[in-house]
C-alpha cells in the first residue's frame, strides 16, 4: 500500500514525498505527455545524481527515486530481496498512477530492472541497462577495484570518493576526480546512510539473472563504458547476447559513471532508442 505525503516543487520537476511498503520514500517527476522513463539509481547514489542525464531528457516524463536508505527515503526495515526491491518499485510506479513505463537501470539499478523484467513485465514497456552486470555468472570486477569500492567512507566522505574515483570508476570522472565538486555534485546532495548501502550490497549478494534473462521479451537497450572498472564492459556484451533482440552501445572512454560524466554522449542514444520505442507503439 502507497500514500503521497507531501509535493515539493523544483523547477520544471517535483518532489513527492509517499509511503511505500511502510517505508517514507522520496519521488522526483518531470511530468510531460507519453510513456514514463522510471529512473534507478546504483549503490547509494541519490536522484540529484540523475542531474547531468535528465537535463537532456527535458521532453520526456521522467520518475526518479531515492531508494531506501539513500538521499531523503528512510532506511529499510529489513533486508529486502532482490523480489521484494522489484516489487518496491511497481508500488513506486502504482502510487503515481503509472501502469507502464521505460526502465532505465543503471549499475546496481540495472540488476533491479532485470528483476522488474522477469517478475512484473506488465510494468515494463522498454529496457534500457547502464553500466551494469547479471550477478553471479557474470565478470567481476578485479581485486583492487572490489577492496576500493568497499570502503563504507566512500559513501559519505566527498573527499574519499575523489580519491578512489581513478580506481573505482576511471573514465572522464576517474581522470578529473573534482568533477563531483562541480557538474557532478548531485552526487553529494545528500549522504547514503550505511545501512541503506549495506543493504542495497546484500541483496545482490549471490543474485544472478543469467538462468532467465534469455525470457526478457521486451526492447532492451544495452549501454556500457569501455573503461568501466566495477561492472567490466565484458558483462554488457554478455547482457546483449543473451536479451533476445537486445542493442549494445559501447562508449569508448567511458568509464562506470558515464551515464552523469559523458551524459551529452550516452543521452541521444537513449532518446534514439525510446523515440523507436515510441514509434513502435504508435503503429
Amino acid at each position: 500500500m502507497a500514500t503521497i505525503l507531501k509535493r515539493v516543487q523544483y523547477d520544471t520537476m517535483e518532489d513527492t514525498f509517499v509511503r511505500v511498503m511502510d517505508l517514507k520514500v522520496r519521488i522526483r517527476r518531470q511530468e510531460r505527455p507519453g510513456t514514463p522513463l522510471l529512473l534507478i539509481n546504483g549503490l547509494g547514489a541519490c536522484l540529484e545524481a540523475w542531474e547531468p542525464l535528465t537535463r537532456l531528457l527535458q521532453g520526456r516524463d521522467i520518475i526518479a527515486v531515492d531508494h531506501p536508505g539513500c538521499g531523503l527515503s528512510s532506511p529499510p526495515n529489513h533486508i529486502m530481496t532482490m523480489p521484494e526491491i522489484a516489487m518496491f518499485y511497481t508500488e513506486v510506479l502504482k502510487t503515481v498512477a503509472v501502469d507502464e513505463a521505460d526502465v532505465l537501470g543503471f549499475s546496481f539499478g540495472g540488476t533491479i530492472a532485470q528483476q522488474i523484467a522477469k517478475d512484473y513485465p506488465e510494468f515494463v514497456r522498454s529496457l534500457i541497462l547502464a553500466g551494469t552486470a547479471p550477478g553471479t555468472g557474470g565478470f567481476p570486477a578485479d581485486p583492487i577495484t572490489i577492496m576500493t569500492a568497499a570502503n563504507p567512507l566512500r559513501y559519505v566522505i566527498p573527499l574519499v570518493r575523489e580519491m578512489a574515483a581513478p580506481i573505482i570508476y576511471r573514465g572522464r570522472c576517474g581522470r578529473h576526480p573534482r568533477l563531483f565538486e562541480t557538474e557532478l555534485s548531485g552526487w553529494d546532495a545528500h549522504r547514503t546512510t550505511l545501512l541503506g548501502v549495506g543493504a542495497q550490497t546484500a541483496a545482490f549478494a549471490g543474485w544472478s539473472s543469467l538462468s532467465w534473462l534469455a525470457m526478457i521479451d521486451k526492447p532492451t537497450l544495452v549501454l556500457g563504458g569501455e573503461e568501466d572498472p566495477m561492472a567490466p564492459v565484458a558483462n554488457s556484451r554478455l547482457i546483449a547476447s543473451v536479451i533476445p533482440g537486445a542493442e549494445l552501445r559501447v562508449f569508448d572512454q567511458g568509464g562506470h559513471l558515464f551515464l552523469f560524466d559523458m551524459a551529452e554522449q550516452a543521452a541521444p542514444p537513449i532518446k534514439d532508442f525510446l523515440e523507436r520505442v515510441d514509434a513502435s507503439t504508435r503503429d
